[in-house]
């Protein structure tokens, strides 16, 4: 089986009545994939760990005929009813192997599309690596299981995008005291500055780079996101991937001391969902004291 946008006939009508039937909406059940019943394809590919290009291949029939018959058998259990906040696709600019798409909380995607707006005026890019995070992705040392990303509030910039050609790169990357960083996005319509750009390979001692930027951190901080500090191994000798200047987290409505992971996570998933998962071990984790 292959199908993708575009196909026609009776086993496109199957895919779209299991979408329909696991409450992803692929639109009509008409035997036609179009957008939306792409869109319903990505959102379960995301969801189960796929590879997510909106094509039905083998591995995403198995996978949907395997959740299909796990939900089948839900439907016999006592459920809570419940209102979550719904997932929104959000547009990215695609640089080289980042996406051109992804998926973040109904309300941090409106705080972001007014970030893009104000990017893509000035000429510039918002490139991505992501951002929603499956419940079942692997946790490691460089993954954490308290991730912003699992709550719908956090997203990442293109990691390639920066700290590697201070010429052609989208971003230029300032230290800005502290491990944190200051991101430029290069832009026509931006100021002109003379930046001291930290890279990969020069991670400690920068170098001048001049010509129109806009502070991008400045505008996703008017919107509500915050940066994270880059790891302390990062600047003696660790992996690349602890630089962290390409993540921004939404915390607006978040409480100190009193908001927990637990919580965030029942605004975009059930209990059901959530139980048996990495993440939900650790919902009492509290804003501010043991949660970021």
């Amino acid at each position: 089986m292959y199908l993708k946008n575009g196909s026609k006939g009776e086993k496109v009508k199957s895919v779209q009545e299991i979408l329909a039937d696991l409450g992803l909406k692929p639109g009509a059940i008409d035997g036609i994939f179009g957008d939306k019943t792409e869109l319903a394809v990505i959102r379960f590919q995301e969801d189960h760990s796929l590879y997510a290009d909106g094509i039905v291949g083998p591995n995403t029939w198995q996978a949907l005929r395997a959740a299909l018959e796990v939900h089948t058998d839900e439907q016999t259990l006592p459920s809570t009813p419940s209102v979550l906040q719904s997932w929104e696709r959000v547009p990215a600019d695609k640089f080289r192997d980042g996406y051109n798409r992804f998926f973040l909380r109904d309300d941090v995607a409106e705080a972001y599309l007014k970030v893009r707006e104000r990017v893509i005026e000035a000429g510039g890019l918002i490139t991505s690596s992501g951002a929603r995070r499956s419940l079942t992705a692997n946790v490691s040392a460089s993954r954490s299981a308290t991730s912003f990303h699992y709550t719908g509030r956090a997203l990442d910039l293109f990691v390639g995008s920066g700290m590697q050609n201070t010429r052609n790169d989208p971003y230029v990357i300032v230290a800005d005291g502290g491990r944190y960083w200051r991101v430029y996005a290069r832009a026509e319509g931006g100021e002109q500055m003379e930046l001291n750009a930290v890279t990969y390979g020069s991670r400690k001692n920068g170098r001048t780079v001049t010509g129109k930027f806009i502070d991008l951190t400045n505008l996703f901080q008017e919107q509500g996101f915050e940066r994270i500090k880059s790891r302390r191994s990062f600047f003696n000798g660790g992996t690349w991937l602890g630089a962290e200047w390409w993540h921004f987290q939404y915390e607006n409505g978040l409480e100190n001391g009193a908001s927990t992971f637990g919580d965030e996570l029942l605004k975009v998933y059930t209990e059901d969902q959530l139980k048996d998962t990495p993440p939900w071990k650790y919902r009492d984790r509290v804003f501010g004291e043991n949660w970021f």
